[in-house]
Formats: C-alpha cells, structure tokens, sequence
C-alpha cells in the first residue's frame, strides 16, 4: 500500500479497487487486503474478477475457470453458479467485498471490441439466466456482485476507454434486449450495479449513462434496483467525450491514460449529481487523483451544486457493500464445482470440420491487441507444449505471410490461435490464406466466434482464452488428452 493511500484512507476515502498489477498470489492479495484495513477498517475492497478473459487473481498465467461466452454456450446454470461461487470462495477468503461482475451486456454486435467473449451471450434470456446465476454463486460465498455495464454495451462497435460508444436503439428494443439480464440480475439480489460510458439517444441525447441522470434513473425505476451504482472508471476516455454544450472536448482527445486530475475532478462531480454512488477513478494515479475529485466534491456542496443529502445517500449505499465474505464457511463442494466448469469449457467447444488427434503440430498463436476485452496473453501454447512435448511455438503478426510460415512448419500439422478474428480482421485473413495454402491445418478461435468466417479449414471454436477453454481445445487436438 503506497504510504499517500494510507493516509487518504484514514481521512475518509471509503474504497479502494484492486487491479492485475496489484495482486502477485491469494496470500498476497489477503496481506494487502489486511494493511488497507489497518488504515480505515470501514473500506470497501473492490476488483475485477470475471473469470476466463478479464482476471485479476490469476493475472500472469490465466484463468483457471471458463469465462462468460464459455458458460452462456454451455448453458448450464448450475456450471455458472458454481465457477462464480469458485471465484467468490477465493475473493471472500482474501477479505474482497465486491467483486465487479459478471458482465449482464448482450452481445449483439460480434464487431464489439470491449465485451466479446465477457458476454453470456447474444441472447437477453440466455444472458439474463446466467447472470442471475452468476449473482447467486458469488453471494454463496457472502460476496456482493456488481452486474455491469448498464444501460447494456454489447450492441457497440466502439470501446469506452477510447471514444464515446452509441447504443442507437428505442426504449422498446432496450427493454426487451439490454435491461433483460439487469433486471435478472438486481432480481436475484446483485448489490450494485456498474454504469457504462456510452451515449443512448432514446434516453439522452448529449451524456454519457455515467453522467447522464435520465438514463441512471431508469436503472432504479425499471428494476427496482435499490444498491449501489459503481462508475466504470473514470480515466476512461468515454465519460469524457460527449456531444453536449456543457463540457466541450473533441472526439479525437483525451484518450486512454492521458486524462489529466482536472478532468476526471469534473466528471466525478457531474456523475455524482447525476445518480453515481460509488466513483471509480481509475488504475492509472497516484495522490493527485482522489486528492482533485476530493477538492471538487467539496467545492460543489459548498456551492450547492451537490447537496449534502446527495453524499449522505451515496455514502450510506456504498457502507452496504460490506460483506464480509472471509467470514463465510464453504458448504460446497469445491472439486464437484471445478469439474463442473472444465465440463463447461468442454461443452463449449464448437467444431466444425473433421480433426484427427495428431502429435508435433507447430502451433501458430496470432498476436493480438490487447484491450479490456483482451489484456492478457493466453495460456494456450504452454497447455498444448505440455500435452504435446514434440510440438513448437511461433507468434504471427499482421506481417506474417503464407510464406513465412511455410518456412517454420514443413510438413507438419499448422494450428493457427486466432483471437478475435471479428474485430482484428488480419488474422481473418490469415487464417483464410492458409486454408488453402496448408495441407493439414486447424484454426483455434479463442475469442467471440466471427460471424462469417473467410477461411475453411477446420475449426475449434472455445469461446474464450481461458486455462480451461486452452485444455478443452488441446483435447481435442493432442492423441490421448481429452
């Protein structure tokens, strides 16, 4: 704990969200937990932990558990419930409150660089079930779920944390295909809800959900929901790219990790008034930060911008987060739970074309930009090296030709690991070139499956990078390893 935290925390600042960087092991993760609560017992200890494609406990080498689009393609709730619940047990034992999931986006727009494979599904009634279920699992273990990011961002082709995202729809569509897995989620009992830095129209036509008051009070009137609203964080380039005359910045700047104390000052203020509880500034600051937003918050009441009632009810909100969940005991069966979500991942698995088991493949892993959606390596070729000691590794880039990889794989078997071929359209490409090019090659797609795939060559499809969805893929191509 940086020693400028520890003195904020004991002046008042009541929560603290734990990243990748942050977090080395569960021990390690438990120690930090104990010294920030040594300097405000009251705090509320938040992090990111949806499993499969966005994890922060398991950060270096990736998730053990099957992540969303792995669960929504399985579609067996009980699966859902018990890898959340597996999550929630580790959480809770490090002394977390909240954990910031499970994502309640459909994903309707396989283009979408943000949610992808975090999503259940592209269906409201599948993504409702399991983000119902998803809330129960974590609330076994007496550990609160945050359902994000409303008011929905799967129908978006932009991310939030460089530009100003746009869900065109009417209030009609948005009921029955948006708020649907919100309401499922508040339903069965998710104590907050995360807001989305995205323009909807039909709602408001100038700000962004987080600062926008007309589109956080549906959320309240719709679903019921009486917990508390979490911004997404504020040093998202989003909340700060509007359309509006009263806050004039271009869509081209700030961008991610270039916005400065000031700005994120003002759009605390404007996302307080607005309905948001909970202000989450971001993982990129050092004192400045909460320091401003603080100085801001001050000055607003003083000039009856924010009333002190405001603070008072987003206060009171954000105390009852505190779970508490160390002090839960396990009534569960944690292998039964583990197995249940390897069999999700296997169950996920959608192949098309025939594959023959076969050793001493060259296995291509195609790079990937990393985002959000997609922060971390997979674990995919060093599960494959292990089932398979004769197979090598390579990495291809948008540079790699045909050619290049006719000189490291012979004759030998090409496993080509794309990763979101939807949104990164050279590995499309890629993998259709070597359709055509190889012999015998398998295309390994780890990401949210593309629509309208351009190659034909045989086709794993995991919906997700997990350690489990690596395993179940490498079952299927490795002799003797299903």
């Amino acid at each position: 704990m940086p020693e400028w935290l520890g003195d904020q925390l004991a002046a008042g600042v009541g929560a603290v969200c734990l990243f990748g960087g942050n977090i080395v092991d569960d021990d390690q993760l438990a120690a930090l937990v104990a010294e920030l609560r040594s300097a405000n017992p009251d705090v509320v200890i938040t992090t990111d932990e949806e499993g499969g494609d966005v994890t922060r406990l398991d950060v270096r080498d990736g998730s053990p558990y099957p992540g969303a689009a792995t669960l929504g393609a399985a579609d067996d709730v009980a699966a859902t419930r018990a890898v959340y619940r597996l999550i929630g047990r580790r959480l809770a034992a490090a002394g977390v409150d909240v954990d910031l999931a499970p994502v309640a986006d459909v994903n309707t727009d396989p283009r979408n660089p943000v949610i992808g494979a975090r999503s259940f599904g592209a269906s409201p009634d599948l993504a409702a079930r399991h983000a119902a279920a998803a809330v129960a699992g974590l609330a076994d273990v007496g550990v609160a779920a945050c359902l994000k990011h409303f008011p929905g961002h799967g129908a978006t082709n932009v991310d939030s944390h460089e530009g100003l995202p746009t869900i065109d729809v009417d209030l009609d569509t948005w009921r029955t295909r948006e708020l649907v897995p919100f309401a499922a989620g508040v339903d069965a009992g998710a104590a907050a809800v995360m807001s989305a830095h995205l323009r909807m129209p039909a709602l408001d036509p100038t700000d962004p959900a987080t600062s926008s008051s007309a589109i956080l009070e549906r959320l309240r009137a719709d679903t019921g929901f009486t917990g508390a609203i979490i911004s997404d964080a504020l040093d998202m380039a989003g909340i700060h790219v509007t359309q509006g005359v009263r806050h004039q910045v271009s869509q081209s700047a700030p961008r991610f990790g270039t916005i400065g104390a000031e700005l994120i000052a003002t759009a605390a203020v404007r996302s307080l008034t607005a309905g948001i509880d909970l202000l989450c500034l971001g993982s990129m600051q050092g004192a400045d930060v909460p320091a401003a937003v603080t100085a801001a918050l001050v000055a607003a009441v003083e000039s009856g911008v924010v009333s002190e009632q405001r603070l008072a009810d987003a206060a009171g909100r954000v105390a009852g987060l505190q779970r508490r969940g160390a002090a839960v005991a396990d009534t569960f069966d944690i292998a039964s739970d583990e197995q249940l979500g390897r069999d999700a991942a296997r169950a996920a698995l959608r192949i098309d074309g025939e594959i023959t088991p076969r050793d001493g493949a060259v296995v291509v892993e195609c790079s990937a930009v990393l985002s959000a959606a997609n922060h971390l390596d997979t674990p995919f070729a060093t599960i494959y090296a292990a089932a398979d000691p004769t197979s090598t590794h390579s990495v291809a880039t948008s540079d790699t030709t045909v050619d290049d990889l006719r000189q490291i794989v012979g004759d030998r078997r090409l496993v080509l690991v794309v990763r979101g071929a939807a949104t990164q359209p050279w590995q499309a490409d890629l993998a259709a070139a070597v359709s055509t090019a190889f012999a015998d090659v398998v295309v390994v797609d780890l990401g949210w499956p593309s629509p309208d795939r351009p190659w034909s060559a045989p086709t794993i499809s995991t919906h997700g990078a997990s350690v489990a969805n690596s395993a179940a893929a490498t079952g299927v191509l490795v002799p003797g390893d299903s």
